[in-house]
């Protein structure tokens, strides 16, 4: 059995085959504008986190290899522990364009220039422990206090020579760059992908964006950038003040911004539940008549659940990897009650407390199905079997055989139902409200909470980790 998903596995020679999110039209188009675009250039893949953007650039790279385009995946935040950002860039460089550069003798000069040029500005950026004004440089391991005031009155004249210095390094950097990418790449740009930005210490983002503003400016390159704006616009003001307009300092280094498609979220979950043998499980289970809807119920229950939640891709595999720890707990003719199992573990998520107090003893139904409202608008709730069956079960759940009063939830829905003036439609919703309700359930009747939720938090001593962005 499978307990958690794992990594998409991109096959070389055909890319789109694992493409479960139907990207293929999107990464054609955007290749072409790839061609055609006067370089250098840099497209931001804008989306927030859990969308699926990393998935997508490793689809697209793949893709250009195809197409015979050379490309570079180069993912920030797996390098933040460096103190230069282009340190690592140049790194990545070199190993992942190891093709284009042994191409040919010019080539492998033109890069070692490259190089050579790269690490005379990273020793120079390294140092830079106190700045003073906008240039110069102290370094405050080597100047004691007591040196600090002498130090202070040759530091224009420093800052002079170390700026005429950098000009210069940056001046041959271009030159050299230059040179290989018109030795190397056959007049087709190379396309570098920078993934997990958002994610990276907020100064190693700002500045790798700055390293590739002004280093990487080059006839040749285009930059696609994945990242969350949002998210990337909180780092750019932890390093320059909540005041920035961190939209107006994105545009310094982005020239196209591309949002990603919502993808269609059924097909999406159908091949979660492949890829976890949900299939597998559910089967012996239906030869049981009262267990045989089970697998139906989930998938549907869970599917109105992330649409009405909008619920990111990442969202949705970690939730669904906690359902599917939750029923392999389960006994093959043991009740779970897998509608209802669902809507608990997304509620637990998106709503602990709210969880918390409907599973207490002195919980009751009402917040649970008012949230329930929130999800299904009263538009759709009308036709949705899955809402009915969801808020029969949260009845049920609390209903007690022993009790004198009658659920004021079960009572209005009979109400309803015995009303000859309310539409067909209201009253087969209510109907099947009721029918959850009064549904026998093994020996007793109703559903056994407590049960349900020690497998919930059974999840608690599992960690779901995050691996894309």
């Amino acid at each position: 059995m499978n307990l958690k998903l794992h990594p998409i596995q991109i096959e070389e020679t055909n890319p789109f085959d694992c493409d479960l999110l139907a990207r293929k039209d999107e990464i054609e188009n955007l290749t072409a504008l790839v061609l055609n675009v006067n370089s250098p250039a840099v497209l931001a893949i804008d989306s927030r986190w859990g969308t699926g953007k990393t998935t997508f650039i490793k689809l697209w790279e793949q893709h250009l290899k195809l197409e015979g385009l050379a490309s570079l995946y180069f993912n920030a935040w797996e390098t933040d522990f460096s103190e230069d950002p282009l340190v690592s860039f140049l790194g990545e460089m070199n190993e992942g364009l190891k093709k284009l550069i042994g191409t040919s003798k010019l080539s492998k000069n033109a890069w070692s220039k490259t190089k050579a040029a790269g690490k005379q500005l990273a020793k120079r950026g390294i140092p830079a422990l106190i700045k003073i004004g906008t240039a110069g440089v102290i370094d405050a391991d080597k100047i004691v206090e007591d040196e600090l005031s002498k130090a202070m009155g040759v530091l224009a004249g420093d800052a002079l020579d170390d700026y005429l210095k950098q000009k210069d390094s940056i001046a041959e950097f271009h030159k050299a760059l230059s040179e290989f990418i018109k030795s190397s790449a056959e007049e087709k740009p190379i396309v570098i992908f920078v993934d997990e930005l958002d994610r990276c210490r907020p100064t190693y983002a700002i500045a790798l964006l700055e390293r590739i503003k002004h280093l990487f400016n080059t006839e040749g390159l285009v930059f696609i950038l994945a990242l969350d704006k949002v998210q990337l616009g909180h780092s750019i003001g932890a390093v320059y003040g909540d005041g920035i307009d961190s939209n107006g300092y994105l545009r310094r280094f982005i020239d196209f911004e591309y949002q990603l498609k919502r993808p269609e979220i059924k097909d999406y979950i159908d091949s979660l539940f492949s890829a976890l043998l949900l299939d597998e499980f559910f089967a012996p289970r239906e030869k049981y008549n009262e267990l045989k809807y089970d697998k139906p119920h989930l998938v549907n229950v869970f599917y109105m659940l992330a649409n009405g939640l909008q619920l990111s891709l990442r969202e949705i595999e970690q939730l669904l990897a906690s359902i599917n720890l939750a029923l392999r707990t389960a006994k093959e003719n043991e009740y779970i009650h897998p509608a209802l199992l669902a809507f608990l573990v997304v509620t637990k998520n998106m709503k602990p407390e709210l969880y918390k107090r409907f599973i207490s003893e002195s919980g009751t139904e009402t917040e649970m199905i008012e949230y329930l409202y929130t999800i299904v608008p009263e538009k759709n709730r009308q036709d949705s079997f899955e809402c009915a069956l969801v808020e029969g079960f949260l009845i049920a759940s609390k209903k007690d055989r022993f009790q004198s009063v009658e659920s004021e939830h079960l009572s209005r829905h009979k109400e309803i139902i015995e009303n000859q003036e309310i539409e067909y439609t209201e009253k087969k919703y209510s109907d099947t409200v009721v029918n959850v309700v009064n549904r026998p359930v093994g020996m007793g009747h109703g559903v056994d909470l407590k049960t349900l939720a020690e497998r919930i938090d059974l999840l608690n001593r599992f960690k779901f980790p995050d691996n894309e962005g």
